[in-house]
């Protein structure tokens, strides 16, 4: 509300259902507003659970025909609108939204609801005015807007449309401002600009965006130290109020056009209409000008493909500039985000990936009660509103047809009836039996009903309670029953005799009953025989009946019983082993565990069991305390799964042929928990069908990885976790964590080529060594003029992206274009130069490859190879702390009111490559409830953390240890930022940087030292 106001104090989370006034106590404007919103959101609440989306049976609003708007009411999201009067008009004369074209008279398109709330002031309603006051204001209303509008048939407007935008705002008061007196009983008058924190409401709002929400190219941001509340009629300067015009105020000239053409316009044919806004009071010649706003300040920013610039601007009578110090009043620093130096604030908005939408708000309350200089008042905010509710209301085919509704379902959704007059072709039905007497057509309860009346035997399901007889084991129909009966009796059932010997001879049958009967008194040498072969117990022998077949049985010996290993006996699937005799001659003469070794095989080829997931269950469900497996070269797969043991002090150690041995994770990652000790080696594990991860090693002792390498795609999780073991060891590890986007950049950059495009579709290690070759092989066949085509046009798209691109990534993609631009290009290196673009990209976009839950164990990393974000004390990293935060923390920690505990276990990391380390949003949010409260611990880090010759290839890193030992260490990274290092000390020496980096060491005064640090400055 761009109302006077001195703040919003309304916060639904905390679920306060009323304001309550208590005797002597001042009641403010924001008690007021409270209750009024805290009543409002209880209601909105009960009706968005009774109601939700929809409009009522009569006097709803819907498209005729025609395509003009049926003036009524309607609910979104529990709240209800209503376009007043009682005749059809063009979309164009609806009273919400002057100016917006008819519905256009051929399709197709969507027709929708946008319902949001506006305020109303005395400056469009005279009678809020009291004259009884002399013709002073009172309170303002708020109006809810229904607005019908159009968008592309491709789009969804309930859940395709930005209901508002999700930019986060970050504000802090500078350094430089004077602290209150608090004996000064003038300091809550105190307002910006003057030196002093000051107490006020200020507001940052979206004035206009051009291009798409979620893909602006255009901003206009207007801020204000008075919540953009003073406004007035636009007149001359004689007859403005004292004080209001004047040099350091922009001002916006509107009218009730632009302040009703806020949200998002998807429809042909329009452009909404926005203020003027001037850096001087004048007055346009054209509307709008009949209203006059004053804000403190207003940038323009203008985007080219990734990179956002600064068209005009300015702060309280300073010049927006991006020159200059950047401490400066009035610089604008422009990157992933804009950073602009107001006169008592620094302003923090996020660009990058984010969605706009005009009208968007965020407030901020200053009160120099409780804010120092420094002090944060707003972190990661996203704006309070204005929040858009969408409720599709027609589609239009490419004739103009007008389609109400999509089905049964919209249908009863528009035309909800009153509770005291509900109909059974008002409730909803879906079919689930599978009987065939209901189909999709009976989607409501009066259709259902209606096809009882049809109900047949073969419509009723019957299941058999009976264990034997004709019925046992029946699962049908009422009418497949009945049916069955006709079969029940076998004195019914004619038989003729196939012959006249064995039972049969001499005997007279009719019925099956009667051929039962003889079968009492059957025996062996009244059934015939014929030999199926001439070899075993046959041979040579004479056989008529089973009677002397099985007398031949009392003397039958193994090597007359033939044999057939099965699928998984590999061992004894070999030639000369074709009886049981010869088979237990062969197993009597194979050596103990499976041929001597000291590992048992798993394998299809020549492996005791042939899966790993058949070895592991029979040895745990036979509780084999000490269980070593070798899995052979080939491929392997295992579906994600638990494996625990069923008795206490087993261990387990797996082990491969090096790259030989590839493991296939299916589905998850695998899960050891409650292992005394754990040990995998020589391997390849690849979670392409995993997206959640590969190890994860749960309360187990102690854990060895030794020249494991791991890689796949992670959508929600991360490839290795360790939580509460007792030591963990990795040696020689490879670790590649890449996510859906990861290769999202490549993959735009060489749409220009269908051949490399299809490379970069899938971030998966596997699919990307399958295919780099035969596409390398492709291109290098390509004309040396197709070629510098080619180089040509990927060099133009390097250039577009600009900044968008690291400096290695922009490397990566030169060399291909050189090696392009070659008379001749070799296969083999420019699948090298391939896969060295699809390293960096992901190097720039990495996901979650080591977590670290906790500081248990003892965590040991020797020459591992990490392409991914190692998380500590936690699953999800942290990312960047805000600077506010980190020196928020760092003054808490210098005067000893911040400090740090330790879980007695030691962190070493040597000879390692890592993109980055980062602390768990867990560490942040403890962070931020120290610096909020002004002390605290952080407990449990590890006590020691030994860093030495390590490669860290991304900026931002971020360390929690109680005491840090950080050497020999290079920082491959571009930016400034290398890494923010916390805890009770630290030692850097020896560390370098390719250009000039700072790494933020927050620990207490006089508990740090450095030496030979090159190109690193250790601040804090």
């Amino acid at each position: 509300m761009k109302t006077q106001i001195s703040r919003d104090s309304f916060q639904p989370d905390k679920r306060y259902t009323g304001v309550h006034q208590q005797q002597g106590r001042v009641i403010t404007d924001a008690d007021w507003n409270e209750l009024v919103a805290v009543c409002r959101e209880q209601l909105l609440q009960a009706l968005a659970d009774v109601v939700g989306n929809g409009s009522p049976r009569t006097g709803a609003v819907a498209i005729t025909a025609d395509r003009k708007i049926l003036p009524g009411d309607l609910y979104v999201d529990g709240i209800r609108a209503e376009l007043p009067g009682s005749a059809p008009l063009l979309a164009s004369a609806q009273p919400d939204l002057p100016g917006y074209p008819a519905l256009p008279a051929t399709g197709p398109y969507i027709v929708y609801a946008d319902v949001w709330d506006r305020v109303v002031t005395s400056l469009e309603d005279g009678a809020l005015r009291d004259p009884g006051l002399h013709g002073a204001d009172t309170c303002t209303r708020t109006q809810t807007m229904l607005q019908v509008k159009t968008c592309p048939e491709a789009a969804n407007p309930e859940t395709g449309i930005p209901k508002r935008g999700n930019a986060t705002l970050s504000l802090a008061l500078h350094a430089n401002l004077e602290a209150g007196d608090p004996c000064d009983p003038c300091a809550g008058l105190i307002a910006a600009g003057t030196g002093r924190v000051g107490s006020y409401l200020f507001r940052l709002e979206v004035h206009a965006v051009e291009g798409t929400a979620a893909n602006p190219t255009r901003l206009i941001l207007k801020w204000s130290s008075e919540n953009g509340a003073e406004q007035y009629e636009a007149l001359s300067v004689e007859k403005m109020p004292p004080g209001f015009v004047a040099s350091n105020y922009v001002y916006e000239f509107h009218n009730l056009t632009t302040e009703k053409h806020l949200g998002v316009f998807l429809g042909t044919g329009f452009t909404p209409t926005h203020g003027a806004i001037t850096t001087a009071y004048e007055i346009p010649m054209a509307p709008p000008k009949e209203l006059v706003r004053r804000w403190d300040g207003f940038c323009e920013l203008t985007r080219a493909g990734g990179v956002w610039s600064l068209a005009a601007g300015v702060d309280k009578g300073v010049t927006l500039t991006t020159s200059g110090l950047p401490t400066a009043p009035g610089h604008v620093t422009l990157g992933s985000s804009v950073q602009i130096n107001l006169e008592a604030l620094q302003l923090t908005l996020d660009l990058t990936g984010k969605t706009f939408v005009a009208g968007d708000f965020w407030l901020g309350t200053v009160r120099e009660a409780v804010l120092d200089p420094g002090d944060a008042v707003l972190t990661g905010a996203e704006p309070r509103g204005i929040v858009h509710h969408y409720l599709r209301l027609a589609r239009v085919q490419a004739d103009g047809t007008v389609v109400p509704f999509e089905n049964d379902a919209d249908k009863r959704r528009h035309a909800f009836p009153p509770l005291t007059d509900l109909h059974a072709n008002d409730v909803g039905y879906v079919t689930t039996c599978s009987s065939g007497l209901f189909d999709a057509s009976h989607d409501n309860v009066e259709k259902a009903l209606n096809r009882l009346c049809q109900l047949a035997a073969e419509h009723i399901a019957y299941t058999a309670d009976c264990t034997k007889g004709l019925y046992a084991g029946f699962v049908g129909t009422v009418k497949e029953a009945l049916d069955k009966i006709c079969e029940i009796q076998a004195s019914h059932v004619g038989f003729a005799k196939p012959c006249d010997t064995s039972v049969y001879k001499g005997s007279t049958i009719a019925t099956v009953e009667d051929a039962l009967k003889l079968l009492c008194n059957v025996t062996a040498g009244q059934i015939g025989f014929a030999k199926p072969c001439d070899t075993s117990i046959y041979q040579g022998q004479t056989v008529a009946t089973v009677e002397d077949a099985l007398k031949l049985l009392c003397n039958v010996t193994a090597g007359q019983i033939a044999y057939t290993p099965g699928g998984s006996c590999t061992y004894l699937n070999q030639p000369g082993i074709d009886t049981v005799q010869e088979a237990l001659d062969a197993l009597c003469a194979r050596p103990a565990g499976g041929g001597g070794g000291c590992r048992i095989t798993v394998g299809k080829d020549g492996g005791l069991f042939a899966t790993l997931e058949e070895a592991l269950k029979t040895l745990i469900d036979k509780g084999v305390r000490d269980i070593c497996l070798c899995l052979l070269a080939g491929d392997h797969e295992f579906p994600g799964q638990l494996v625990e043991p069923k008795v206490d002090g087993v261990t387990i150690c797996l082990s491969g042929c090096g790259h030989g041995t590839r493991l296939h994770l299916l589905n998850g990652p695998i899960r050891f928990r409650a292992f005394s000790a754990v040990c995998l080696s020589d391997m390849l594990v690849i979670t392409r069908d995993a997206p959640t991860g590969a190890l994860v090693f749960d309360r187990c002792g102690d854990v060895s990885l030794k020249g494991v390498e791991v890689h796949g795609v992670v959508t929600d999780g991360f490839l290795v976790g360790f939580n509460n073991v007792r030591s963990a060891a990795m040696h020689g590890l490879m670790l590649e964590a890449s996510n859906p986007a990861s290769l999202a950049r490549p993959s735009k950059l060489f749409d220009i080529n269908p051949t490399l495009f299809d490379l970069y579709q899938v971030p998966d290690l596997t699919f990307f060594n399958s295919k780099v070759l035969p596409v390398a092989q492709v291109v290098a066949a390509l004309s040396a003029a197709e070629r510098r085509k080619l180089a040509t046009a990927i060099g133009q798209r390097v250039q577009e992206l600009g900044s968008a691109l690291s400096a290695r990534e922009r490397q990566s993609y030169e060399e291909l274009v050189v090696l392009l631009n070659q008379t001749t290009v070799s296969p083999v290196q420019l699948a090298g130069v391939l896969g060295n673009i699809r390293v960096e990209a992901i190097r720039e976009h990495p996901a979650v490859a080591l977590v670290v839950d906790d500081a248990a164990a003892d965590m040991t990393l020797g020459e591992c190879d990490i392409l991914g974000i190692v998380t500590l004390y936690g699953t999800h990293p942290a990312d960047p702390l805000p600077a506010g935060m980190v020196k928020g923390l760092d003054a808490l920690v210098k005067q000893g009111k911040a400090t740090f505990g330790g879980a007695g276990t030691t962190f070493r990391a040597t000879g390692c490559r890592m993109t980055r380390i980062d602390v768990s949003t867990a560490i942040q949010q403890r962070i931020q409830e120290i610096v909020a409260g002004g002390d605290g611990t952080i407990p449990s880090l590890f006590s020691s953390a030994l860093l030495g010759d390590l490669t860290l290839l991304h900026e931002g890193n971020q360390m929690a240890f109680l005491n840090t030992s950080l050497s020999s260490t290079v920082f491959e990274i571009e930016g400034s930022h290398a890494a923010v290092v916390m805890g009770s000390s630290a030692i850097y020496v020896g560390n370098r940087s390719e250009g000039e980096a700072v790494i933020m060491n927050v620990t207490p005064k006089g508990r740090s030292q450095q030496a030979a640090n090159l190109g690193i400055t250790i601040a804090g």
